[in-house]
């Protein structure tokens, strides 16, 4: 029973791992699509488009998975809702802030008049900039993500090959108050460490 429950407990984490990983990889395509998205704005309004309708345009040649947030917004938007607003659900959503800033500038633009296209431009170049550094920042701390990705998993394969190869070892733990006691407090310690270390390891 403890060895089932020991497997559980490591093909959760592992699960999770992976859920949290390919979410992330997801988020940062996303991020790395709205400049491009971004420069087809600026052009279109460059050539006399109004911003609402280049934003219309320009969705139509963006390639996924920004094309499914943007479809969102674009539906929004028929719907009634101000740009700022439908960008703001989708950023809450994708927990992307890039979406919120982007529905701001655009929101100005329709709204106050002015050099959309400029303040477009200047919003791509800055958020290619942001890009990159975070890129280089990804490269100098690998070596420290994967230690903790080892610190992680090393407890609970210590603890997953305990069970398996000697489980009484575990059941006369299990079946002493203090020895009770300790497992809890283990497993609540691997959590929270866990989760100490991905946070800190993210460096965003």
């Amino acid at each position: 029973m403890l060895a089932c429950f020991a497997a559980i407990i490591c093909g959760s984490a592992i699960l999770g791992v992976w859920l949290a990983s390919r979410i992330q990889r997801r988020r940062l395509k996303i991020v790395r699509q709205i400049p491009s998205f971004l420069d087809g704005i600026v052009r279109l309004v460059t050539l006399g488009n109004s911003v609402p309708a280049a934003f219309q345009s320009a969705l139509l040649t963006t390639e996924e998975p920004l094309r499914g947030c943007l479809d969102v917004v674009s539906r929004m938007l028929r719907g009634g809702i101000e740009i700022d607003r439908a960008m703001m659900h989708i950023a809450k959503i994708y927990r992307t802030e890039e979406f919120e800033l982007v529905g701001s500038v655009l929101r100005l633009s329709v709204k106050y008049g002015g050099r959309a296209d400029v303040m477009l431009e200047r919003m791509a170049v800055f958020m290619r900039d942001l890009e990159q550094a975070e890129r280089e920042l990804t490269a100098m701390s690998s070596e420290t993500r994967l230690s903790a990705f080892v610190l992680v998993m090393l407890p609970i394969a210590i603890g997953s090959f305990v069970v398996m190869t000697n489980p009484k070892y575990l059941y006369g733990m299990w079946g002493d108050p203090s020895g009770r006691s300790l497992l809890m407090i283990a497993f609540l310690a691997q959590v929270v460490g866990s989760i100490w270390l991905y946070r800190m390891a993210r460096l965003r």
